[in-house]
C-alpha cells in the first residue's frame, strides 16, 4: 500500500481532458436527476461527503488480504451497473476460497423471502420460479443476468445466502428503518454462526459511517459481540477525478481511510449511462436494456470528441461528391441498437452488402459490441460498451471530416496504402475512446502481450489463436515497432513485415487493429505530455490518404514524433524482437 502522489497542479492538457469528461458526465447526470430526485437527499449527500478523498493507493491483493482479516465485509453495489456485480462476484469468490465459512447477505432479497431463497439455493426450484417467488421484476427490477453471478459463486462454494432487506424500497423515506432491519438481521446471523465471515452486498449509499455499519456494530454490541468490518466501495466519481488529475486513472484500488477501500472498473460516464438505460426500462420506453435507444448516448460522445477538436458541428461542412454542402450536425449517423440477427442481415442486404460483408460486420459486432459502417453512415450497437462505442463515434468523425462517408465504392489503392490507412483510422478511434475514458489501456485489454513466449498449450487454451497464428502476429508487431524506430537504417522493408501487410484479411485486420491501438495509446500519451496539441490532432482527423504512400509516411512521421512522450509504465515498448 502506498501514499497517493503529491497533488501537483495538473498539466493544461490533463485539465482540458478532465473538463471535457466532467461536462459529458454532468449532462448525463442532469438527465438522470430529472427522474431520480433521491440523489439530492441528505442520506445520499452524507455518503458522498464521507467518501470524498483518497488516503492512499492500494491493490486488489491488498484488498483481498483486508477482507480475509475482517469478520464483516460490506461490498457497495451500484445496482444498475453490471460491472459492479461482476466485481462483487469476483471478490466473493476470492474471500470464499480463503475462508473456512462464509455467509452472504443480499439487499436484493427481502428477509421474508428466505424460504424460497433457501429452496432455490438447494436446487429444489428453478430460476424462473425463484424470480417469480421473490417478485424480482416488481420489487427489484435490475438486470438479473448480472446479479445471477453472485448466486453462482455462492453455489460453487456452497455458501449460505440470506435476504436482509424489508419493504418499502421506494424512495428514501423509510431507508433508515431498512438499515435498522438489515442490521438486526446481520447481527442475528453473526450470533447464530459465530465462526462465519459475513459478506454483505448492498447499495453503496447504505455504507456511510452512520448508516448500516454503525447500526450493525450497535446490534452486535447489544449481543455481547464484536466484529471487525471492512467497507469496499466501487467507482466513486469524486475519487475518480482525483486520480485523473494525477494521471493515475489506471489505479484499480485506493484506500479512503482505515478499513475503507474503493475499487475501479468503470468510468463515471459508463456508470451513469448504465443508470440512464435502466431508467429508460423502468419508464417503459424500452422492454429491456437491449431495447434502449442509444442515439443520444452516441451523439453525446460525438459532441465530446468534436469539442476537443474544436470543431463546430453547426458550421463545419461535410464534403460529399455530387451533393450540396451539408452541415456536420445534419450528417450525424443513424444509430441502431438491439437488432436481432435477422433484422441486422435484412438491414445490410437492403443496402446491397454481400453475404461476406454481412458476415464480417456481424462478426465485428459480436466481438466488439459496436460497429460504424460509413457506406450507410450508421453505428450498430449490439452490446453497449462505452469505450468501444466511443471508438465508433471517433470513426464517424474521422471519416466525416475526411469526406469519406457514404462512399460505397471499394478503396482502389495498393495493399500497403490500405493497411496503413486502416492503422491510422484505428489509432484515431482508440484515441477518441481515450478522451471519453482515459483509464482505458490497450496493453491491459489484449492478451497478445500477456501470453508472449508462453507454451503452445497455454496459448491455445487461454487465447482465441492457434500457437502458430499467435506467434506470427506478435512477431510482426514486435518487428514492426523495431523497424519504425530505426526505419532510416533499413535499405528495404523486412520481408516479414511485407508478408504481414499482404496477409489474408482475417490476419491483416488483427495486425491493423494491434498497430492502430498501440499508436492510439501513444498519441494520447503525446497529447498529455504536450508533444502533440489539439490542432495537430484535429489535422490528423481531417487528413485523407488518397495519395499513394501518404498513409505510411504519416504513420512513420507520427511514430517518430510521439516516441519522446512515452512514459515509463504508460506505453510499453517491446523488450525483445523475434530471432
Amino acid at each position: 500500500m502506498s501514499s497517493p502522489s503529491p497533488l501537483n497542479t495538473p498539466s493544461p492538457q490533463i485539465k482540458e481532458e478532465i473538463a471535457l469528461q466532467k461536462a459529458t458526465v454532468a449532462r448525463l447526470k442532469k438527465d438522470i436527476l430529472g427522474v431520480d430526485r433521491n440523489a439530492r437527499k441528505r442520506y445520499i449527500r452524507d455518503f458522498h461527503d464521507e467518501f470524498s478523498r483518497i488516503e492512499g493507493l492500494s491493490s486488489f491483493d491488498d484488498l483481498v488480504v483486508a477482507c480475509y482479516k475482517a469478520d464483516v465485509v460490506y461490498i457497495g453495489d451500484y445496482h444498475a451497473l453490471p460491472a459492479s456485480q461482476e466485481f462483487a462476484s469476483r471478490l466473493l469468490r476470492e474471500i470464499a476460497g480463503r475462508s473456512r465459512e462464509v455467509v452472504v447477505c443480499l439487499e436484493m432479497v427481502y428477509a421474508r423471502s428466505q424460504k424460497i431463497l433457501d429452496r432455490f439455493m438447494a436446487g429444489e426450484i428453478g430460476e424462473a420460479e425463484f424470480l417469480r417467488g421473490i417478485r424480482y421484476d416488481l420489487d427489484w427490477g435490475y438486470d438479473w443476468s448480472s446479479f445471477r453471478r453472485v448466486f453462482e459463486v455462492a453455489r460453487e462454494h456452497r455458501l449460505a445466502v440470506f435476504g436482509i432487506d424489508s419493504e418499502p424500497r421506494s424512495g428514501l423515506r423509510y431507508i433508515r428503518r431498512r438499515d435498522a432491519h438489515a442490521a438486526a438481521r446481520i447481527a442475528d446471523i453473526a450470533q447464530g454462526r459465530p465462526g462465519a465471515k459475513i459478506v454483505v452486498v448492498i447499495g453503496e449509499s447504505h455504507l456511510a459511517r452512520n448508516h448500516l455499519p454503525r447500526k450493525v456494530t450497535a446490534d452486535l454490541k447489544a449481543k455481547g459481540l464484536e466484529r471487525r468490518g471492512v467497507i469496499v466501495l466501487q467507482n466513486l466519481e469524486e475519487i475518480y477525478w482525483q486520480l485523473a488529475e494525477r494521471g493515475e486513472e489506471q489505479v484499480d484500488v485506493v484506500t479512503l481511510g482505515p478499513g475503507r477501500f474503493c475499487h475501479f472498473n468503470t468510468s463515471p460516464l459508463a456508470k451513469y449511462e448504465a443508470y440512464r438505460q435502466t431508467i429508460e426500462v423502468w419508464k417503459g420506453e424500452a422492454e429491456d436494456q437491449e431495447d434502449v435507444d442509444l442515439t443520444s448516448t452516441l451523439y453525446g460522445m460525438i459532441d465530446t470528441i468534436l469539442k476537443f477538436l474544436r470543431i463546430d458541428k453547426y458550421s463545419h461542412c461535410v464534403r460529399r461528391p455530387g451533393r450540396s454542402r451539408e452541415f456536420l450536425v445534419d450528417a450525424y449517423p443513424e444509430v441502431y441498437s438491439g437488432l436481432e440477427e435477422g433484422e441486422l442481415k435484412h438491414l445490410l442486404r437492403g443496402h446491397r452488402f454481400t453475404e461476406a460483408e454481412v458476415d464480417e460486420i456481424a462478426g465485428h459486432l459480436s466481438e466488439r459490441g459496436s460497429c460504424y459502417i460509413p457506406r450507410i453512415n450508421a453505428i450498430l450497437i449490439g452490446q453497449m460498451n462505452v469505450v468501444h462505442a466511443g471508438e465508433e463515434a471517433a470513426h464517424f468523425i474521422n471519416l466525416a471530416l475526411k469526406g469519406e462517408i457514404y462512399d460505397g465504392a471499394p478503396r482502389e489503392m495498393p495493399q500497403h496504402d490500405l493497411f496503413y490507412t486502416g492503422v491510422l483510422e484505428e489509432a484515431l478511434g482508440f484515441f477518441g475512446s481515450k478522451l471519453l475514458d482515459p483509464s482505458r489501456n490497450h496493453f491491459f485489454e489484449t492478451d497478445l502481450y500477456q501470453y508472449y513466449r508462453k507454451d503452445r498449450a497455454t496459448i491455445e487454451r487461454e487465447t482465441r489463436f492457434s500457437y502458430e497464428d499467435f506467434n506470427a502476429i506478435i512477431d510482426f508487431i514486435l518487428l514492426h515497432k523495431k523497424f519504425e524506430q530505426n526505419y532510416a537504417k533499413y535499405d528495404e522493408v523486412p520481408a516479414q513485415i511485407l508478408a504481414g501487410i499482404r496477409a489474408e484479411p482475417r490476419r491483416g485486420n488483427i495486425l491493423i487493429h494491434e498497430l492502430g491501438y498501440f499508436l492510439g495509446q501513444q498519441i494520447h500519451d503525446a497529447y498529455r505530455a504536450g508533444v502533440l496539441d489539439r490542432r495537430e490532432i484535429a489535422r490528423l482527423f481531417r487528413r485523407s490518404f488518397r495519395a499513394s504512400g501518404s498513409a505510411l509516411k504519416t504513420y512513420l512521421d507520427l511514430t517518430e514524433r510521439v516516441r519522446p512522450a512515452i512514459r515509463s509504465g504508460s506505453t510499453p515498448q517491446p523488450a525483445a524482437t523475434p530471432d
